[in-house]
């Protein structure tokens, strides 16, 4: 069993958290840039869609930037991004480009730079500030599929994430337990995952997800409308135009509820990734 690791989290002041939301505006554009030559549908979404409509740009303590890509369009983007991305400033990163990565969503790095998430310092991928890239996949329709579905993917994300559990959680029950989980080789999980992106293609499906992050918190989850992804409009953020869903409102009242406009207290506005490095 794994020793729980002890490292601090480094805050960051309002001029670094600005400097880092830089760098991700400089790669957002960069996907957009991709995206707009060779025709690829894609849209903002979480926090990053909601600073685009209450903020015209990020919200004020966000540090992250969400981009969402159906599977067909993802594949699409992929494979643009060996032609098109310049290797020299950035590395786009997936567990095909970098082993040691172990997550089923790509991300777009920044060369030069550092982001070490706290908890992850065991961790030999590749480091850097980045913008996330989700691939949404077709859920499927009938009841007891769907569960069983989620099943599967809940699974797939834990053995994902066991390199990390091993080491981070606190319970040292579940640090063993995470030890033996990640005795399966990861490359099982990712060959489920596709799997299931291929047995239920988001082509023929209403609402999709991203399977290998959890977005189960989402009170009545069923996934996300399709369309939102493929069906998308240009807003401004931080004075650049990006794609947003043609139905914001509607995506945003089913990720945040009602009071979407409304301001959260003083004491929420802070940022939700603790770093324990981190150079730009």
């Amino acid at each position: 069993m794994q020793k729980k690791v002890k490292y601090a989290i480094k805050y960051m002041n309002s001029d670094e958290l600005r400097k880092m939301q830089l760098i991700q505006l400089e790669l957002l554009e960069e996907v957009d840039r991709i995206c707009t030559k060779y025709g690829i549908s894609y849209s903002v979404e979480g926090g990053t869609l909601l600073g685009t409509v209450r903020h015209k740009g990020f919200i004020p303590w966000d540090d992250d930037v969400d981009i969402a890509m159906v599977r067909s369009e993802y594949i699409k983007f992929c494979r643009a991004c060996e032609k098109e991305l310049d290797n020299a400033k950035y590395f786009f990163q997936t567990h095909d480009t970098d082993p040691e990565y172990r997550w089923g969503y790509a991300k777009v790095l920044k060369n030069g730079t550092s982001f070490v998430r706290y908890g992850q310092e065991h961790m030999k991928m590749r480091r850097g500030v980045y913008v996330e890239i989700f691939p949404m996949d077709g859920i499927p329709k009938n009841f007891v599929e769907r569960k069983i579905f989620n099943l599967i993917r809940i699974w797939c994300r834990k053995i994902m994430w066991s390199e990390v559990g091993k080491v981070s959680c606190k319970s040292a029950v579940m640090r063993l337990w995470f030890s033996l989980l990640n005795r399966i080789p990861v490359d099982k999980a990712f060959g489920m995952l596709n799997f299931l992106a291929g047995r239920y293609s988001e082509r023929k499906a209403d609402y999709v997800t991203c399977l290998s992050f959890s977005d189960c918190w989402v009170k009545g989850y069923r996934g996300f409308k399709r369309e939102y992804y493929l069906n998308t409009k240009r807003m401004v953020f931080e004075g650049k135009e990006i794609n947003v869903p043609e139905k914001e409102k509607e995506l945003l009242l089913t990720l945040f509820g009602p009071n979407y406009m409304t301001l959260p207290p003083v004491e929420e506005r802070i940022t939700h990734i603790p770093a324990s490095d981190f150079k730009f």
